[in-house]
């Protein structure tokens, strides 16, 4: 079954196409947004494939220029997988993004939301809005050790802190410990003291520290005695 699953949803293009649709449907144009590298054939290739396949939905209205995809059930069922994928990758081949990589806020939110959750970090309830201008609006929820992203179209005004951040900033600023810098360029923090440093207390855990290296095994000890056998 894994081979089976595999020939459906193995594709590097296509597990990214499910992860940028559990947020929501989206459109073609918010898809290669999100989805650096990707050219516009290769997209719709891989969405017609997961449409076939019954992993996606693509919904079209009379008279609407604009097509929007969803996933289905089945598609759906693909995110705890897609976590476990990321909290490999956050644990063994994880490295800062590149000055000019594209990174999306909803996808280093979302990284930080999930490696929260699973290290069960309890900052007791918190809101953390976050503005990316030109981008969108995401709400980090904490409710003890449990954990939520979601959009915030309205712009939550609850909330306990508010970053406003350029996309580059917001990525640096994540993913550089232990060194976070509240005041570089691009990024603003507000919020009373102790709620920022609840949040800066809390982000420790993200990325995680990669795995040690194993210890070389240790040589062996005393005299090697040779087998009499192999000398006959």
């Amino acid at each position: 079954m894994l081979a089976k699953t595999l020939e459906r949803v193995g594709d590097r293009w296509s597990l990214l196409v499910a992860r940028d649709l559990m947020y929501g449907p989206k459109r073609f144009t918010d898809l290669m947004d999100r989805m650096a590298g990707i050219t516009p054939k290769s997209l719709t290739r891989r969405l017609r494939d997961l449409e076939a396949d019954g992993l996606v939905a693509v919904d079209r209205e009379v008279g609407r220029r604009e097509v929007w995809y969803r996933l289905t059930p089945a598609g759906e069922d693909l995110q705890s997988a897609l976590d476990e994928l990321l909290l490999w990758g956050l644990r063994n081949v994880a490295e800062r993004p590149r000055p000019d990589e594209p990174v999306h806020p909803e996808h280093v939110l979302h990284a930080l939301q999930v490696q929260l959750q699973r290290e069960g970090v309890n900052a007791g309830t918190v809101r953390w809005a976050v503005h990316v201008p030109g981008t969108g609006n995401y709400l980090l929820i904490g409710d003890g050790p449990r954990w939520v992203l979601q959009s915030d179209d309205g712009g939550d005004t609850t909330a306990d802190v508010t970053i406003t951040a350029t996309r580059s900033a917001l990525a640096r600023f994540l993913t550089t410990p232990p060194v976070r810098d509240q005041h570089s360029e691009g990024l603003e923090i507000t919020g009373k003291a102790s709620a920022i440093r609840a949040l800066f207390k809390a982000i420790e855990v993200f990325p995680p520290s990669p795995p040690s290296p194993l210890p070389p095994s240790p040589a062996p000890r005393g005299r090697v005695v040779p087998d009499k056998r192999e000398s006959k």
